[in-house]
């Protein structure tokens, strides 16, 4: 009974401490569940942009290999008869095996009979390919079927999964191996006959246009231009996620199949209702999907899963650092709030007997009553509490602080608004990823002289030149474009700041627009530059090559930019010498015709040639 009575009166002392504490960790809780959720919705905001992109680009792909067969099928379509050499020439001319890696053989197959149709010729010519002259495929029955289609569409038709003959890579014991892939047939009629109804394109029929491609290198690296390569793609001939429906891999390991037993057994649908992991050989990723398609009269299955390494971002440890943050601040509270409790309790005691000590005991309680309603009305917003309570302190308290003491108080309110400032950015970072993206025609010199603008406003001491090259348009989304030009005028302005005459410009540059056949544009100045070992490391969050003495900043802006000039398609990056300046190159759309990072290290070199 007496420890229970001492734990009342403790608690009965100290509730507000106590009240605080629990207030703060149900807040710091609800806040790290409301992040928690953003950071999930955008990783599936994400994901699903990453299987759009990966559909369009497998899509594209095959279209390419498509519109072979139909340029084969042309240059018969011009001439009254191809030789052997001709179409050998047309195969040279498209560099088929440096152009067109995932088709194995592309050939030509000549009607001799009703259900005779050999193959006459093949390309590129190599010893896999020379051993299907003369075979006719219409006497296997997958083949029949998918020819027969072909003809009476008159448009190009795959087989389901099959095996193709290719020479065998480098150092294999075998000259020749078998690749799991498909044949894709293209009808050719005779000129002059019409082939508009099944009947006649039946009495038309001439040959084919044959292509066979193996699936392994048809479809490789269909993710790397994707939003984000930490997913794996399978690609399934039907409905089944087998073994044998399987046409591509992308890593070699097949999840689709291990994911649906899960999702169809008993256990598995114990654990869809309970959550509990019952029956679950492997838990499936929550991001995954299926997407059928049709591919020339066959459906198929895509089937995308994001691997483990999909989350790992800014997004991801961004609800941990709220907790972990929420739960120190909770505890500093609760130590504040504790500590000045215990403060007024013994400031009654001591000051029992005397006059003096009751009416400074009674301003103090004043005080103490006023600080804690504070504490327990505004921690909605604890770090704004911290850099609050710092200021009463600075203000209220200046003559009995030292100045290291006054030092050190102002240390805690520049870290608390900073980690403000941090939280802020690192929200703002995931709100570009999210939603979708809004195109339209953009005057892009208007909205930099927009923001050259207010940059000129926000500090009316200075004499930037900013100049603007006039008329440059781009698609693209308004608010992410503005959010882009802000940060990297805003960092040349920033830079800048200890020239006496400070230049920060704006334009196309047209010698690598004409290079990487895109428009690649410009933001340069001639500010405090950096040193380019580090141009690497511009781009990533919370990356600083200068201290927060020299410039302010968080690090956030390059990384937001970075974020924006991708979810367009195209790429960003840098050059720049410690006090020459630093100019950043960025563009809106894909297609970039040459690697920045190469061309940045010849740069490199030809500066240290010149520097010799």
């Amino acid at each position: 009974m007496h420890l229970l009575g001492a734990v009342l009166g403790h608690l009965r002392r100290a509730i507000l401490a106590y009240a605080v504490l629990l207030v703060a960790l149900i807040l710091t809780f609800l806040a790290s569940y409301y992040v928690r959720q953003n950071a999930e919705a955008s990783a599936r905001v994400r994901f699903d942009d990453t299987v759009q992109t990966s559909r369009e680009a497998m899509g594209r792909r095959l279209e390419r290999y498509v519109n072979v067969m139909f340029g084969a099928r042309g240059l018969f379509s011009a001439s009254s008869a191809v030789s052997e050499d001709e179409w050998g020439g047309f195969a040279d001319g498209l560099e088929l095996e440096r152009r067109y890696e995932g088709i194995q053989m592309l050939g030509y197959v000549r009607q001799e009979g009703p259900d005779s149709y050999p193959i006459a010729y093949v390309q590129p010519s190599n010893k896999a390919n020379e051993g299907l002259v003369g075979y006719d495929p219409y006497r296997m029955a997958a083949d029949r079927a998918t020819m027969d289609r072909a003809r009476d569409t008159g448009n190009v038709e795959v087989t389901g999964k099959t095996f193709v003959l290719s020479e065998a890579p480098p150092k294999s014991l075998a000259d020749l191996v078998l690749e799991e892939g498909i044949v894709a047939y293209l009808p050719m009629y005779r000129k002059g006959e019409p082939h508009g109804t099944v009947v006649e394109r039946r009495r038309a029929l001439e040959g084919y246009v044959v292509a066979y491609l193996p699936m392994n290198r048809a479809l490789k690296g269909i993710l790397d231009g994707s939003y984000d390569p930490s997913v794996d793609v399978e690609v399934y001939d039907g409905e089944g996620f087998t073994p044998k429906n399987l046409l591509y891999d992308d890593d070699g390991v097949r999840r689709a199949s291990e994911a649906q037993e899960a999702a169809g057994s008993f256990g598995g649908a114990v654990a869809e209702v309970t959550g509990l992991p019952i029956g679950k050989s492997r838990d499936p990723s929550s991001l995954s999907d299926s997407v059928p398609v049709e591919v020339a009269g066959r459906e198929w299955n895509l089937y995308f899963e994001a691997l483990p390494g999909f989350d790992r971002g800014a997004n991801s440890r961004l609800p941990l650092f709220v907790l972990l943050s929420g739960l120190g601040v909770s505890l500093l509270l609760f130590g504040i709030t504790y500590m000045l409790v215990r403060a007024r309790l013994r400031a009654e005691e001591a000051g029992l007997g005397l006059e003096e000590a009751n009416r400074e005991l009674e301003v103090t309680n004043r005080e103490l009553e006023a600080f804690s309603y504070s504490v327990s009305h505004d921690l909605r917003a604890p770090l704004r509490s911290i850099d609050g309570f710092s200021q009463i302190l600075l203000e209220d308290y200046a003559d009995d602080l030292d100045e290291e003491g006054r030092d050190y108080l102002g240390r805690v309110r520049a870290a608390s608004q900073r980690m403000g400032r941090l939280i802020d950015d690192l929200l703002g970072l995931s709100r570009v990823t999210r939603g979708a993206l809004r195109r339209e025609r953009l005057n892009l010199s208007s909205l930099a002289r927009e923001v050259a603008d207010g940059l000129r406003e926000s500090r009316p001491d200075r004499e930037v030149d900013f100049e603007i090259e006039d008329g440059i348009e781009v698609d693209g989304d308004p608010h992410l474009i503005r959010v882009a030009l802000t940060n990297l005028l805003g960092n040349a302005f920033k830079f800048t700041e200890k020239e006496e005459r400070a230049r920060v410009s704006f334009g196309e540059d047209r010698r690598l627009s004409e290079l990487g056949r895109v428009p690649v544009y410009y933001v340069r100045d001639n500010g405090a530059g950096f040193e380019m070992e580090y141009a690497d490391k511009l781009f990533g969050a919370f990356q600083r090559l200068h201290g927060t003495d020299e410039f302010e900043g968080t690090g956030i802006g390059l990384a937001t930019v970075q974020r924006i000039v991708h979810r367009h398609g195209g790429r960003v990056w840098a050059e720049g010498r410690v006090g020459h300046g630093a100019s950043f190159f960025f563009t809106l759309r894909p297609g970039l015709q040459f690697d920045p990072s190469r061309a940045l290290a010849r740069e490199g070199s030809r500066e240290e040639a010149g520097a010799r």
